[in-house]
């Protein structure tokens, strides 16, 4: 007697929603002059109203699912918090002019509220971002992130400066060649290993603690995936200067001319001139194709590790292709079309990291509930911008 065939489970197809950005260039340049030419008629202090037009613009026309993503900060929260950064500026710019061992005090407190201000950033920017009635938070504690950001770091700096020393020592007993290049490999791996360390730390950090309304950001983060990422790069970049300075070897004999005709007090050669000028955007161009390949496998990678609840699957979909020609020609738009073409050069971009990023499952089924915490003054965020504080490469 034969038995029934199985029935066959045909697999289950998760749903993949695709952001989509639908501004236009021309819509946004309209909003952007307005934006400047009113910033510049009240000394700045327009700029306030103007972050929060152009946020809204950006936020507004993302969308997911057909609904798009809403800016809740107000201009007088950011007003504050611009101007209690613009005096912070001004108090470090009369230190450093006046009284130096005041300004470095300065400095070091900054340093030490650095993890905080990342934090406050963070939370900030979280909970004035709104999907479907339903606002972001982020719940890092200000303990872990000075453990990520300030305690991991100044341990691999000094590890860092531990090589330098010990390449200096093996400078005196072998020789300088044989100690400068012993110091530059120890020096290149120990900063792979580092980037790896500090990089996928903070990035364990930032993610699990970001929130949808209740639904919890969850990520686990491999540091091997980071080593493999950080050298990967490396090895771009030191390969990238190695073929820069084989092709440019010829230009070496052109470059000791240079300085012997300056030394002679005679005209420069210009062959010499442009020698020098291809090996700095020689390496200037080395420098963007690494970062680019850097940042893309990051992004991809932080992605496809991140899920929310359980139930939703974060994905990026950048090429280093795609997203090279877009920071390539970004470039040369602003450059030729002196600023002018910031505003389309932003568009293009809001359009590139949109298209390249989409959430797998069933939002319709997803019941988030939103949390009742109140936002401050942007006080953290702005003075972040304005010191230029950086959260990792995402």
């Amino acid at each position: 007697m034969s038995e029934r065939p199985e029935t066959l489970q045909q697999p289950e197809t998760t749903a993949v929603h695709h952001m989509r950005f639908t501004g236009s260039a021309g819509e946004y340049f309209g909003i952007w002059i307005v934006n400047i030419l009113l910033s510049i008629l009240t000394l700045g202090v327009y700029s306030a109203w103007a972050k929060v037009r152009n946020q809204q613009y950006f936020y507004g026309h993302t969308r997911l699912d057909g609904q798009g993503f809403e800016y809740l900060a107000t201009p007088v929260q950011i007003l504050i918090g611009r101007l209690i950064a613009v005096a912070l500026i001004v108090l470090w710019t009369i230190l450093n002019t006046a009284l130096p061992v005041l300004a470095l005090a300065f400095l070091m407190i900054f340093s030490l509220a650095t993890p905080w201000l990342a934090v406050r950033n963070l939370r900030f920017d979280a909970m004035v971002s709104r999907y479907r009635n339903v606002r972001f938070n982020f719940v890092g504690s200000y303990g872990d992130a000075y453990l990520n950001m300030l305690v991991k770091p100044m341990a691999v700096y000094f590890g860092l400066s531990v090589v330098m020393v010990l390449a200096i020592v093996l400078g005196v007993a072998l020789g300088p060649v044989v100690g400068v290049v012993i110091g530059v490999l120890l020096a290149a791996a120990l900063a792979v290993v580092g980037y790896a360390f500090i990089a996928s730390s903070v990035a364990s950090y930032v993610l699990n603690n970001y929130r949808y309304g209740s639904k919890v950001f969850s990520a686990t983060i491999e540091y091997r995936q980071y080593l493999k990422i950080g050298a990967i790069g490396a090895g771009i970049f030191f390969g990238l200067l190695l073929v820069i300075g084989l092709i440019g070897a010829s230009g070496l004999g052109a470059v000791y001319a240079v300085f012997k005709d300056a030394e002679a007090h005679t005209k420069p050669d210009a062959a010499a001139g442009l020698a020098v000028i291809g090996f700095y955007l020689a390496f200037f161009a080395a420098g963007i194709f690494t970062s680019t390949v850097v940042r893309v496998l990051v992004r991809n990678y932080l992605f496809s590790r991140v899920k929310i609840d359980g139930e939703l699957q974060l994905g990026s979909h950048f090429t280093v292709g795609g997203y090279l020609g877009l920071v390539v020609t970004n470039l040369l738009l602003v450059i030729f079309t002196l600023g002018l073409a910031s505003a389309v050069a932003k568009v293009r971009y809001a359009r590139y990291l949109a298209e390249g990023t989409s959430v797998a499952g069933d939002l319709a089924l997803v019941a988030v509930q939103d949390h009742d915490q109140q936002v401050d003054v942007a006080v953290a965020d702005e003075v972040a911008s304005a010191f230029d504080v950086q959260i990792g490469a995402f």
